[in-house]
């Protein structure tokens, strides 16, 4: 009995609620811990009487912390809640003299116009519920709670933006625009251009007919996961299964005419550059080297220019690159031999890398996967499952 109990509350209850990784507990908890120590030293050393933190923060801290991604936690919900629930606090306080119909009545109009401005959030109805219970009011009153509001949500807000973005490093607030493309076009990436768009969750979100405490670019990205963990079980391939072993590599101070030797003569487009103990330090693609050239050169110039930099300078000093370690791109992605080949196609299509270099614990090269490897392997796989299909018939 006890453990049919135990199985039906980890089904029913917790699986349906919010779950945090052990850092993001840590991260939330000492966010509101610095944010409303804060928010009472500042209200404190104001030089204006009868300023203290209201019971709404509390809760209002709780969002800004533990959801600061949510459309509830963003500084228009915050300051716009607070707004309107002062004033249909005060408003109900005055004018209904039946405390509980006023209450009611207080915290349905703030709701209402909250989800009418599009600035929903939670503690606007529990100011609202305050004022009236605190009321009636005098004229001077209403003055001093409207400043004590003011200041709370105004402190709050800068203090909460001020840990969240410089102790906590999150983006807050949160932006819904998405960088853009690589290729400097109106494209968005290939995994982008399959998936959702802003016309199918208007859609879904109209069908449902629900408030969805989720920004609209982290749906798609929620979708795009779940597709990636869907492909990763029917498809569970990863680099180690498709990846060229047999890497050519260069040195920091190999020159530019040998690493050009040998792209030419592999056919291939990137070199990775490794250290004296073969770690992964950068790499060097036949873009680096086109990056050399002045812009304005004509392709009647291109080989001639690309000559020049090749040639080894003659002396102890030159004026341009002589060896690969001063053309390559230091800042590389790298994958490991157990990466899933979704979050590799993932990579692979937001950051426009043609090849991907496998490294070891150590950050040894111990392999290569490029898109020709991604083709093969996703062709393989459909053949087969193609196949398989067949022979059930």
């Amino acid at each position: 009995m006890h453990k049919r109990i135990n199985a039906w509350f980890h089904t029913r209850v917790l699986s349906n609620t919010l779950s945090l990784s052990s850092s993001e507990r840590w991260k939330a908890s000492l966010g509101a811990l610095l944010c409303l120590a804060a928010c009472g030293l500042l209200l404190r050393s104001l030089p204006l009487d009868a300023h203290w933190l209201l019971a709404p923060v509390g809760a209002s801290v709780v969002i800004l912390f533990v959801q600061f991604h949510s459309p509830l936690a963003q500084p228009w919900p915050l300051l716009g809640s607070y707004l309107i629930a002062t004033a249909t606090g005060l408003a109900c306080s005055h004018w209904v003299t039946q405390p509980i119909l006023a209450a009611a009545l207080a915290v349905a109009l703030t709701i209402w116009l909250m989800a009418w401005l599009n600035c929903v959030h939670p503690p606007g109805g529990a100011l609202a519920l305050l004022l009236v219970l605190n009321g009636p009011y005098s004229n001077a009153d209403m003055v001093a709670v409207a400043e004590l509001i003011a200041i709370n949500a105004g402190t709050l807000l800068l203090v909460a933006l001020l840990i969240n973005r410089m102790l906590l490093r999150r983006r807050y607030p949160h932006s819904s625009t998405p960088p853009g493309p690589s290729h400097r076009t109106q494209d968005r990436p290939p995994i982008e251009r399959m998936g959702l768009n802003h016309t199918d969750l208007e859609s879904a979100v109209k069908t449902l007919n629900t408030f969805v405490d989720v920004q609209e670019d982290e749906l798609v990205e929620i979708y795009n996961l779940a597709v990636d963990h869907a492909f990763g079980r029917h498809v569970a391939l990863t680099c180690a299964d498709i990846m060229s072993r047999d890497v050519i590599t260069a040195h920091f101070d190999t020159e530019l005419a040998q690493a050009w030797r040998l792209l030419r003569q592999h056919k291939i487009k990137s070199l990775p550059v490794v250290d004296r103990f073969e770690r992964v330090i950068g790499i060097v693609t036949v873009a680096d080297f086109l990056r050399q050239i002045d812009h304005q050169a004509t392709p009647k110039d291109l080989a001639t220019r690309i000559q020049v930099l090749l040639k080894r300078t003659p002396g102890l000093f030159a004026q341009k690159p002589e060896v690969v370690g001063q053309i390559m791109s230091a800042d590389v992605f790298t994958a490991t031999p157990q990466t899933p080949l979704s979050e590799l196609i993932r990579q692979i299509s937001q950051r426009a890398l043609p090849h991907v270099p496998v490294v070891d614990e150590q950050r040894k090269v111990v392999g290569m996967v490029t898109q020709s490897d991604l083709l093969v392997a996703l062709y393989k796989s459909i053949a087969l499952g193609q196949a398989s299909q067949a022979a059930k018939l």
